[in-house]
């Protein structure tokens, strides 16, 4: 296991080269608009944005969104990307031990939604992000999430080796449990997240704040 290391990140990001390529947004992008719609959600907290695939996507669709992540590579990358977006607003946060930000009213649910971000995260970061997500959340807010999950992880990637942490859906459902924050969605299985010879195993489910800690 590749030991985690911030400089992995700061680098990728700036060593991303996209030469004016517009990236489609993810599967899981398609699937969260599509539950926005149903849910009557308008605003929205990408976590760990990365590109802003996902966010530019959302913010295109009519969504407010505020597109977040703790590489400043990765901030100063989507700043220039949303420039002529009036609906995309970026920020660097630390989602694990920073303030994740609430653009709602308290009177309105807010989204979060965090692609691929669960399986970056150690056992103890992971407690530590349930943990300041659920200070923030309002009940009835929904969190969003997609991630490898165990049976992914001797599958064939085909981005760079980083570290990845592969969990159950059970034990992530459990540590969410603790903050308050329920589990009321879950599909697992391959063809939800396919990139060329990857077609990850992953997990997709929808959470909502129903407890206060």
């Amino acid at each position: 296991m590749i030991k985690k290391n911030v400089e992995y990140w700061e680098k990728f990001y700036q060593d991303l080269k996209l030469d004016g390529v517009k990236m489609p947004p993810s599967q899981f992008a398609a699937f969260c608009k599509s539950e926005f719609l149903h849910l009557g959600l308008e605003f929205v907290v990408e976590i760990a944005a990365g590109d802003g695939r996902d966010s530019i996507f959302f913010s295109q669709q009519g969504l407010n969104v505020v597109a977040t992540d703790k590489s400043s590579n990765a901030v100063s990358l989507l700043k220039d990307k949303a420039s002529n977006l009036d609906l995309l607003n970026v920020e660097q946060v630390d989602a694990v031990n920073g303030i994740i930000p609430r653009p709602c009213s308290d009177n309105l649910p807010c989204a979060y939604v965090a692609r691929f971000f669960i399986h970056t995260l150690t056992d103890e970061d992971l407690n530590f992000f349930f943990a300041n997500l659920s200070r923030v959340l309002k009940m009835g807010d929904y969190f969003f999430a997609e991630y490898r999950n165990i049976n992914d992880k001797d599958l064939v990637k085909v981005t760079p080796n980083h570290f990845r942490n592969f969990f159950t859906s059970s034990y992530v459902n459990s540590v969410a449990q603790e903050n308050g924050i329920t589990s009321i969605y879950e599909v697992e299985g391959k063809g939800f997240a396919k990139w060329g010879l990857d077609d990850a195993e992953v997990t997709r489910q929808i959470f909502i704040k129903k407890d206060y800690k």
